[in-house]
């Protein structure tokens, strides 16, 4: 790296802004914004606290700027905002998938198309259906962007679904096909320049005119640069609100995951719903200090479904919902605890198990449970690999910041950005004793969803007669 820059990285998350600040001479610092709701103004408010914060606490110049963010979700004429959360393009997707065969999606984007209804096709029929012909979409980091810079454009990676990742340009066979008029931005590479900070923009952001700012990519992708993962067998687990589990390999899989082009390698991977609530509703309630694998299964403690607002992968039922099965009079708070924590852990289990269970050289993990002791315990046992945890868990802020250094020459390739900026805690290795009852749970845990499947829409029917 060459010396004295100062490079920023913003992630913008579902409920906060955080923004990573790194020197050449490695030194770091943080900050964090939160904000309620998903309204555009909020964003920008956020983005510029944290500016003003990491300037007051680092007293350094920030020479360039990159990004990431949620995507899956639209803003609409830069007021509207469709969340990744929301239902919309439901009866889109079917129609998507009835008219275009798997194939054709392979030839026109690179990929298969997955049965997620935040991809842009479904989400753009709908806009376009209730909000009229011809309006501007982008998703929240392009706003960032244009803020700053004056500019409109997008990534390849955030436009997975509507954007050929081999050739970096929109499907426009599909967008054709389907009648599709919206204003989309223009498409780049994640570390290709976006524009500079013009100077409006600089006296109400606190950055100098002229900055360099760089295009950046999803919240995703740019977590796993930041988790270091770019090999072949590497494993990952991405946390937060939901959960981003797979695996790196030459090739792309078929039908069933999400799977294509990644920085390095090809990418597949499923996504949770409610890892995230799960875990927060075990600390909420029972509290998870001090609990060990050698502790909790000296009992017979429950078994947890993690589906508190439905889930994806690998069961994409929108209407399942949190369920303990096995309650007994000897069960204690420390089991319920210790079950909500296993249930998501085998969640993501049986999303890699759905995709054949690739044999992983190691799991690499970031985000909030990667702070769980007792997770990473069951994340090696039950997958049964050694677990690296970054030592730096703001891994999207750090992986925008690691594009704008790739992207303003500081780093020669992203290779040398991770070997820079990326360090692990000691691995966490198996427990070998305890994985045979480990697999006995997760098989009960894997039929009682279709036991229960009908169960769930009986309540998710009786929960709309309610609202009504």
């Amino acid at each position: 790296m060459k010396a004295r820059a100062c490079v920023l990285g913003i992630d913008l998350g579902t409920s906060a802004v955080k923004g990573v600040l790194r020197s050449a001479e490695g030194e770091t610092w943080k900050a964090k914004a939160s904000y309620r709701g998903q309204a555009p103004r909020d964003w920008l408010d956020a983005m510029a606290a944290i500016i003003a914060e990491l300037r007051e606490k680092s007293g350094r110049e920030i020479a360039s700027v990159g990004f990431s963010s949620q995507v899956g979700t639209y803003v609409i004429d830069e007021s509207e905002v469709i969340s990744w959360r929301d239902d919309a393009g439901r009866e889109e997707l079917e129609q998507i998938l009835s008219v275009i065969p798997q194939e054709e999606f392979v030839r026109e984007i690179g990929m298969y198309h997955p049965n997620l209804i935040s991809y842009p096709l479904p989400r753009l029929l709908h806009i376009q259906k209730h909000y009229g012909m011809g309006r501007e979409v982008l998703m929240p980091k392009e706003l960032l962007i244009r803020a700053l810079t004056g500019e409109t454009v997008t990534d390849v990676f955030s436009m997975r679904g509507i954007a050929d990742l081999t050739r970096g340009r929109y499907a426009v066979g599909l967008t054709k096909k389907l009648g599709i008029e919206t204003t989309l931005p223009p498409i780049k590479a994640p570390t290709d320049l976006a524009g500079y900070v013009t100077e409006e923009a600089a006296k109400k952001y606190g950055l100098t005119a002229g900055t360099p700012v760089y295009l950046g990519t999803s919240d995703f992708f740019a977590g796993l640069l930041g988790m270091g993962v770019r090999e072949a067998g590497d494993g990952f687990d991405l946390s937060g609100t939901s959960e981003h589990v797979g695996y790196l390999s030459p090739s792309p899989r078929r039908e069933g995951f999400v799977s294509g082009k990644y920085f390095f390698e090809n990418c597949t991977y499923g996504v949770t719903r409610s890892s995230g609530p799960s875990c927060d509703f075990a600390i909420r309630n029972f509290g998870v200090d001090g609990l060990t694998l050698a502790r909790v299964l000296e009992g017979t403690p429950p078994i947890f479904l993690p589906y508190l607002g439905g889930e994806r992968a690998p069961v994409f039922d929108e209407a399942a919902r949190g369920v303990y099965f096995g309650l007994g009079v000897d069960t204690d708070r420390d089991q319920m605890a210790y079950a909500a924590l296993e249930g998501v852990v085998f969640s993501l289990y049986h999303i890699v198990e759905s995709m054949g269970m690739p044999r992983l050289r190691r799991m690499i993990c970031g985000g909030g449970s990667a702070a769980n002791e007792l997770m990473n315990r069951l994340r090696a046992t039950v997958f049964d690999c050694e677990v690296l945890c970054v030592s730096d868990n703001d891994t999207s802020a750090l992986g925008a910041c690691m594009l704008a250094m790739t992207g303003s020459g500081l780093c020669g390739d992203l290779t040398e950005a991770i070997e820079a900026c990326v360090s692990y805690r000691p691995p966490v290795l198996p427990m070998k004793e305890y994985r045979p009852a480990l697999m006995r749970r997760f098989a009960i845990y894997r039929d009682l969803y279709g036991s229960l499947k009908e169960n769930f829409r009986a309540f998710r029917d009786y929960e709309r007669t309610k609202e009504t």
